[in-house]
């Protein structure tokens, strides 16, 4: 399996390369480059072709399901149209090709998950089996908002608020629901492997709480339109919830001892970091003014984005790698250069866009982001180093 686990990790090179270039852009802009199309190739491929290749994978192999040649055949045909994304998207954007790209990789994922309930429906349900079958039920959730881009575009109403309400409404399922669930499906298999869990029955509780707050937790994404104080309370209850879950799992955890690698560990700490950070701003964003400041400050929306799929996100899933042996970092170059990178950047955005905050920078924002954002790639050129090198295997 190691070899299948390599090929999320060029797609994140790929996608971090990317996301250099584009930030690059706000630097010394590039003539040629349609930002909007490269944009939607960074998105895809590090949300596709990074983030959830390595959870499918991961389900598909903790529940020796690859022996299966339908597995195989599937999870080859999705890097075929990942592939495919990552030359239609820059090329054309949202166009004939990467659209039905798109589309092909949604079904393949429905198939993907239909399969996976058949296949394990007779096992034991164990917590990180639940947390798995729950992430899969929400990816399917989200493409309800990818589906309805297009009709709503058709009709006119592209760029409208209806649009960003689509756009949000798959973002919020995936980032708060498909990878949250996910990272936690394998976070909870590391401590089902070595004895640590034996409780499922709490776990499984708390994930129903994170679970139920998705669903008003998505009103969060759309206050800035100000629909109405009603909207505002359901945000504020998907927030609470989303906070009780963080406490309520932290109590379930907080004795446990797990035995991991030292750069995993803080990894890990500092994705759980993220992801209370993550659910308090989520709460701070219940006040009308404080959501529609974060929707037109781009630079805020950027950082949050980051502050999910890089620290809570990203984080994790290289502290997993790192922990099934397949990643040996020998020096703490990459931690450094990684941690910096992402600390620098997001104070950075933030910094160039708070008035009181500008005075501090001594180099423009627009160019210490550039700096940060490389000094991450090349942390991640280390990590990716780290599984291809002949001395980790």
């Amino acid at each position: 399996m190691k070899t299948q686990f390599s090929i999320p990790l060029v797609f994140f090179l790929v996608a971090s390369c990317i996301g250099l270039l584009l930030r690059w852009h706000f630097v010394s802009p590039l003539e040629w480059l349609e930002f909007p199309y490269w944009l939607h190739a960074h998105s895809h491929i590090m949300f596709l072709g990074w983030i959830f290749n390595v959870l499918l994978l991961a389900y598909i192999w903790h529940f020796n399901l690859y022996q299966a040649k339908r597995y195989r055949y599937l999870f080859f045909f999705i890097q075929v149209l990942l592939a495919g994304m990552l030359v239609s998207f820059p090329l054309q954007g949202y166009g004939p090709v990467s659209i039905s790209l798109s589309a092909l990789h949604t079904l393949a994922i429905w198939i993907c998950t239909y399969w996976f309930f058949r296949d394990t429906g007779m096992l034991p349900e164990t917590a990180s089996h639940w947390f798995a079958k729950k992430s899969l039920i929400l990816f399917a959730i989200s493409s309800a908002g990818v589906l309805a881009v297009g009709p709503i575009a058709a009709n006119g109403l592209a760029q409208t608020k209806w649009y960003y309400f689509a756009v949000y409404y798959y973002l919020h399922f995936q980032y708060n629901g498909v990878f949250v669930f996910g990272v936690l499906s394998l976070f909870l298999k590391l401590l089902e492997d070595r004895d640590y869990l034996q409780d499922h029955t709490k776990v499984k509780r708390a994930g129903r709480i994170l679970f139920i707050s998705l669903f008003p937790g998505y009103f969060l994404s759309v206050l800035w339109a100000d629909p109405g104080w009603f909207f505002n309370v359901l945000g504020l209850t998907g927030a609470l919830l989303q906070l009780l879950f963080v406490f309520y799992f932290i109590v379930l955890i907080r004795r446990i001892k797990l035995r991991i690698d030292r750069v995993a560990k803080v990894l890990m700490m500092i994705s759980l970091a993220s992801f209370g950070l993550k659910a308090l701003l989520q709460l701070l964003s219940v006040h009308p003014s404080i959501a529609r400041l974060a929707y037109e400050t781009r630079p805020f929306i950027i950082a949050y984005l980051h502050l999910v799929l890089i620290g809570t996100i990203t984080f994790f899933l290289m502290a997993w790698y790192i922990e099934q042996g397949w990643v040996k970092l020998r020096s703490g170059v990459c931690l450094t250069l990684v941690l910096s990178g992402f600390g620098g950047m997001e104070l950075a955005m933030l910094g160039g866009s708070l008035s009181f905050l500008k005075k501090l920078l001594f180099i423009d924002a627009t160019l210490l982001t550039g700096f940060f954002s490389l000094l991450l790639v090349i942390g991640m050129v280390f990590f990716v180093w780290g599984f291809f090198a002949p001395k980790s295997r």
